[in-house]
């Protein structure tokens, strides 16, 4: 891999050879399947190569490491916005580096209008005939949890507490009491394939808040070790296997049932309405 400069920070340069170099001292390698969350937040890009350019010689960077298969949140809720889906050309919001991911020829993207991903390599069965309900069973992340691979949650940018989507299959799996199943239709365009169906989501009542209990639940797991975090120019990058990461999301849902949100849940005070102008995160 030729060194390439990436971003400008303090008046340093950093590479794709720091990148690598930061990602195997965490360990990233060690695992056959990483799911990434980016946030390109380094530092000034590199203005002397294209902004495509610099996006694969990241993702060129990520390969390196030889892990089998690579998956990228391509999440859009469509269909909670009241928008079509189309699986080619539906854009995500979830950063730079997914939607160029999401545009490559060898990648392969799920069908679901909520919260697709995107998938690099060998195991395509995480994003290939899975379920209509998005954080529930069969999707994606229920697949990664029931699988015996060994499965890894890298963060390239945002910190954990940020946006670990995976805990809210954790709070499907166990049923909290301040969200529900919302089921949302609309059109699916695959190729010349146009169609109408139904997803399903795991969405809170109306009138509960998330509370910085994800970031106390981040926090714990770096300070038993049972996440890594590393320095890179002007961010971090940060790993947690996926049992470990469950274990411990599972650790203070039983201290309370309400420890991620602001208020102890009262189904008397919330309600179903659903009034969300532009749905970017669950």
């Amino acid at each position: 891999m030729e060194k390439e400069i990436l971003f400008h920070y303090n008046n340093e340069v950093f590479t794709n050879i720091d990148l690598l170099n930061s990602l195997r001292s965490i360990k990233s390698d060690e695992c056959d399947i990483l799911y990434i969350h980016t946030s390109l937040n380094f530092g000034s890009p590199n203005t002397n190569i294209k902004k495509n350019e610099l996006l694969q010689c990241i993702v060129d960077t990520i390969l390196e490491l030889k892990v089998s298969t690579i998956i990228f949140p391509t999440y859009t809720f469509s269909f909670c916005n009241g928008e079509d889906f189309d699986i080619n050309s539906s854009k995500t919001s979830m950063g730079l580096l997914n939607d160029y991911v999401r545009k490559m020829p060898n990648s392969i993207r799920s069908v679901d209008p909520l919260m697709s991903n995107v998938l690099l390599g060998e195991h395509t069965e995480f994003v290939e005939n899975i379920g209509k309900n998005s954080v529930g069973l069969d999707s994606t992340f229920d697949l990664l949890h029931k699988t015996k691979l060994k499965v890894k949650f890298l963060f390239i940018g945002p910190k954990i507490g940020d946006c670990f989507t995976h805990m809210h299959f954790i709070e499907a799996e166990q049923n909290v009491p301040y969200r529900y199943y919302k089921d949302f239709t609309g059109k699916i365009i695959n190729g010349n394939e146009i169609y109408t169906d139904t997803y399903s989501l795991f969405v809170r009542y109306n009138k509960v808040f998330a509370n910085c209990g994800s970031y106390i639940y981040e926090n714990m797991m770096l300070e038993k070790n049972i996440a890594q975090k590393e320095k890179f120019a002007n961010g971090y990058i940060t790993i947690v296997d996926s049992q470990e990461a469950y274990n411990a999301y599972l650790y203070f849902l039983k201290i309370s049932p309400n420890f991620y949100i602001q208020e102890i849940f009262d189904i008397n005070k919330c309600d179903t309405i659903f009034n969300v102008s532009k749905m970017v995160a669950l």
